[in-house]
């Protein structure tokens, strides 16, 4: 049985830290490459409205990118107000030719096209493809399926939907439930890797609740807790029963009741793009080529080869598009809401279409109107941007990328950092949630990474519950777990469950570290609203030294970050008290906050 050792000297592995690699269809530089000039050369709508959520009676304008290669004579808007495929019959308008631009990268011109749409009354549905016809008759679909060249259909739903209130202000606890807690007094399983099953259940979380409410936590999220052969659980074999290993539904309906009385709500997580290869409608469609459930999958008929997530065949891609497939889904969604989940973090969600998304939330919604989604997206700030809505919100990887560069690796200074975050905040708007995080179940611990300095977690928890949207917190963060070794092994390969290590539940916790995570998150809750503030620099050294003054109406506050190994000071405006800091020897002198090395502070008034 493998007991990590989670206490806070520098990792005695002599494995090497590596940089992160964000996995995702962007994830290097040459796949950025490859993408800027596949969008240069094609005809490219990426899902450009204006406005992006429409609200009722609002005029919409739709743009679409014609690329080097193509040459339209008419662009034209395919479109439905009443739910159904947009296809011949259907409503048409023409696009407007518009400015020609110049694309660098493919030395070549690009034109936009664009066109407006009539406002529409609330609920109202607007399914679209968008079609470029050449001099030479031939056609063009913006956007279409690069594995089959089907037609895109996109979706705006019009309403008057806002992201619910609650989790704005929501403090996230990620439980990788295998790993959590095995509850009734069991101890953890004999197991011999991080890929074997460990024993962790629902009821081991119920049996905690106790914990996460004295932490602060307002809202969980489960690790996939449907029946699956893996321990991640992210290969489903089943949408509407829970995992044996894991319990019964009744133990998740328990969880359900049990969270709800003490304030927390409960996200499932959700995989729509893919299943597990033991899925019986998986099954039955490779085995059988006359079996409906053969339309749910991408399946070549000569060969028997068919979509799998990057290639992964275990795990085949299920064509969200396809109505009965679709209908699955949303129904095993829905029933869950019913049984009381409280919404959904949505796995690899820029799998399936924004129109399988727009479906999605109006469905959940109808269930539990202050229901949530927030989609894992990890992309470009454009794309992400464009779900909204569709979904709630995106997990913040562009964010969570920077906080890593800055406190972690010191691979960008704070200037660069203090920029990003200026022009991340306002990219996105306000009706747009993109929760935060440290580390994650994919990724090398944060305390990893900084050799079990705990000093840098601290500054970076700082900075990460005093920024405007909702924090998460990765299971054991808070008392210091990391991990054994590194992701990526010596030969290459990298092997993610190095960060899924069992929480401990004994003296091996960090008392000092757990302590500061409840009166971080005591100080986010006890000052709702201050944090989504406006935000003025007031003290920025590019070596690492950032403080920055946030008001919002009568509230005020002050955030100091010290990432250098030097002690610091920073002027502060008058009437402001020290309410926490990362170091105890940090003080006021005067009007000047004297920060430790690698220290910050908030001061409140």
């Amino acid at each position: 049985m493998i007991q990590p050792d989670i206490r806070q000297e520098a990792p005695s592995s002599p494995d090497p830290v590596t940089q992160d690699f964000i996995f995702g269809t962007l994830a290097t530089d040459d796949l950025r490459l490859d993408a800027l000039r596949a969008a240069g050369r094609g005809l490219t709508h990426f899902d450009r409205a204006v406005p992006r959520d429409p609200r009722p009676d609002e005029p919409i304008t739709l743009t679409v990118s014609a690329g080097t290669e193509v040459d339209p004579s008419t662009v034209t808007l395919i479109y439905t107000i009443d739910r159904s495929e947009p296809g011949d019959g259907s409503p048409t308008l023409g696009f407007e030719p518009g400015p020609t631009v110049w694309d660098t990268l493919l030395w070549g011109y690009r034109r936009e096209w664009r066109v407006a749409l009539p406002p529409q009354p609330s609920g109202t549905m607007i399914r679209y493809r968008i079609a470029a016809t050449g001099n030479d008759g031939t056609t063009t679909w913006a956007d279409a399926e690069p594995e089959t060249g089907r037609p895109r259909t996109f979706a705006l739903p019009v309403d008057a939907e806002r992201v619910p209130e609650w989790v704005r202000d929501a403090i996230i606890y990620h439980v990788f439930v295998d790993r959590f807690s095995p509850g009734d007094g069991k101890p953890w399983n004999a197991a011999s890797t991080y890929n074997d099953f460990w024993g962790g259940t629902i009821r081991g979380i119920t049996e905690r609740l106790p914990y996460l409410v004295e932490l602060g936590v307002t809202c969980l999220w489960l690790s996939p807790v449907f029946p699956s052969p893996s321990h991640h659980g992210y290969d489903a074999t089943d949408y509407v029963m829970v995992e044996p290993r894991l319990g019964t539904d009744a133990d998740l309906a328990e969880l359900f009741t049990a969270a709800h009385d003490r304030g927390i709500r409960v996200l499932l997580d959700f995989v729509a793009n893919h299943v597990s290869d033991e899925h019986p409608a998986f099954r039955l469609a490779l085995t059988d080529a006359t079996a409906p459930e053969r339309q749910w999958f991408t399946i070549d008929p000569a060969t028997g080869a068919y979509q799998s997530f990057f290639g992964v065949p275990t795990m085949p891609r299920i064509d969200t598009d396809y109505p009965a497939a679709r209908a699955y889904l949303v129904d095993a969604a829905t029933r869950w809401l019913a049984r009381g989940a409280d919404g959904f973090r949505l796995d690899y969600a820029n799998g399936p279409s924004h129109d399988f998304w727009a479906a999605f939330r109006a469905a959940t919604r109808a269930v539990k109107p202050d229901s949530v989604t927030v989609g894992e997206v990890v992309e470009t700030a454009e794309l992400q941007r464009s779900y909204a809505g569709r979904l709630d919100g995106t997990l913040d990887f562009l964010l969570h990328q920077q906080l890593r560069a800055f406190f972690a690796f010191e691979t960008i200074g704070a200037a660069a950092f203090e920029a990003f975050l200026g022009r991340h905040l306002a990219f996105f708007g306000g009706d747009f949630v993109l929760p935060s995080f440290l580390d994650n179940h994919d990724m090398n611990r944060f305390l990893w990474v900084v050799g079990g300095d705990t000093r840098r977690l601290r500054l970076a928890a700082l900075c990460q519950f005093t920024l405007p949207h909702p924090p998460v917190i990765y299971y054991g963060t808070e008392v210091g777990l990391s991990q054994e070794r590194d992701l990526q092994y010596p030969d290459g390969s990298r092997r993610l469950e190095e960060s899924r290590a069992p929480m401990p539940w004994d003296e091996r916790q960090d008392a000092d570290l757990l302590a500061y995570y409840r009166r971080l998150i005591a100080l986010r809750r006890g000052h709702p609203g201050l944090w989504a503030g406006r935000r003025r620099t007031i003290g920025l050294e590019d070596a690492g030294l950032l403080a920055v003054e946030i008001r919002n109406g009568d509230l005020q506050a002050v955030v100091a970050l010290n990432r250098t190994l030097a002690a610091a000071r920073v002027r502060i405006p008058g009437g402001l008290a020290l309410t926490i800091e990362t170091d105890p020897s940090a003080a006021l002198d005067g009007r000047d906050l004297v920060l430790p090395p690698l220290a910050g502070a908030v001061l409140i008034g």
